[in-house]
């Protein structure tokens, strides 16, 4: 796949760029010459495109993709050349709360950089445009996203624009990418000369399938509490746990917490099963009802839509609560409240967990998700097989 900046403006070179490309092209006009993003997939392309999406005019276009059955959401971003910071903010708005599961890649000319130290030669030694520094930071502490560049290259100093004018160089110009891409079989970012342009090219080449996850460890759903049959359930556990025989209080104690665990779990499988059953005829019953054009000015079917929206708001209210919760969100306003804006921080706390690096007792990078795996199983198991006492 290939992204190109500032030469799509204008609507009416489209037929000459598909003429040469004989590819799928995703266009996205600015207001001139000067601005201008798009993408260009291979005719031969074994990639599924999934959805294109304009978030800034000329300026920041989202492809979603699938390949290898893995999904992707690539970002082409074009930042104007001030330090405000509304491009950056939609970008990662409109991006980061999509409910889609996938794994995200941010690249283009962000006309700022990251390091004052590493990615700028001459001139001032900090960037004017700092307030979009500040901000990338700040999206990538808190969304698990890394400068795949720099974490390759360490700390080479490389360059992507020339100002001959004012005699500097920097690296404007990089891939944010989700941190878990780092473990793919093929990872590599690159940079070459760019033709006629005072930019060179970025480049990117991702190949592999996602480390596989395993269940995770396990958290009550304090929503089963409100649930009379549960609760009464749990206390004909503890009764009778409490009348058999046991060694000890804490052993007692664990086998109550092993059987309510165990009980939880059966219990919660069932519920969900049967919402999910229940919302799909909600769902149906209301696009049946949609098919009569006319349901509004019937006084029954009308009342029956409204019913069974507010059942399935119902529903989708308990889906928001219990993301709000997972994703630790600390305060909401009833009727601010996005679906999306939950669900992607909850997508975004759950990446943020995977451990992508270790150093191990040599001091050597562990960052192959098998090594990790490895060394942490068999670190525990050299702790708590040790005789020795610490």
């Amino acid at each position: 796949k290939q992204w190109y900046q500032r030469r799509v403006a204008i609507t009416a070179g489209e037929d000459s760029w598909r003429r040469s490309w004989e590819g799928d092209i995703y266009f996205n006009h600015g207001s001139s010459n000067s601005t201008g993003v798009t993408f260009l997939v291979k005719s031969n392309s074994d990639i599924k495109i999934c959805s294109h999406k304009i978030i800034v005019q000329g300026r920041v276009s989202l492809l979603e993709i699938e390949h290898d059955s893995t999904n992707y959401c690539l970002v082409n971003v074009y930042c104007p050349n001030d330090n405000v910071t509304h491009v950056v903010e939609s970008t990662f708005l409109n991006t980061l709360s999509r409910t889609r599961d996938d794994f995200c890649i941010f690249g283009g000319d962000w006309n700022t950089i990251l390091d004052n130290n590493m990615d700028k030669h001459g001139g001032n030694r900090a960037h004017s445009n700092n307030n979009r520094q500040i901000l990338l930071h700040q999206m990538m502490a808190d969304h698990g996203l890394c400068d795949i560049l720099r974490l390759c290259k360490g700390d080479d100093r490389i360059y992507t624009h020339v100002n001959k004018q004012h005699k500097t160089q920097t690296r404007l110009d990089f891939f944010l990418i989700d941190a878990n891409i780092v473990n793919f079989p093929l990872c590599t970012p690159d940079i070459s000369h760019g033709f006629k342009s005072d930019h060179s090219y970025i480049s990117l080449t991702v190949q592999g399938t996602p480390v596989n996850r395993g269940k995770g460890y396990w958290k009550f759903n304090n929503q089963h509490l409100e649930n009379e049959n549960f609760v009464n359930e749990v206390r004909n556990i503890i009764n009778a746990t409490i009348n058999s025989d046991h060694d000890s209080k804490s052993g007692l104690w664990d086998v109550i917490k092993f059987k309510i665990k165990d009980f939880a779990i059966r219990f919660g499988k069932k519920e969900k099963e049967k919402k999910d059953t229940e919302r799909k005829k909600l769902i149906k019953e209301i696009e049946d009802i949609k098919k009569d054009t006319n349901f509004m000015q019937n006084d029954d079917l009308r009342q029956k839509f409204f019913d069974f929206e507010s059942k399935l708001d119902d529903f989708i209210k308990q889906d928001i609560n219990g993301a709000i919760t997972r994703a630790r969100i600390k305060w909401t306003e009833e009727g601010e409240r996005s679906t999306k804006y939950f669900f992607g921080i909850e997508k975004s706390n759950a990446k943020k967990k995977s451990i992508n690096k270790l150093i191990d007792s040599n001091n050597a990078d562990l960052t192959s998700h098998t090594d990790i795996s490895n060394h942490v199983v068999n670190f525990y198991q050299n702790l708590y097989n040790s005789t020795q006492s610490n």
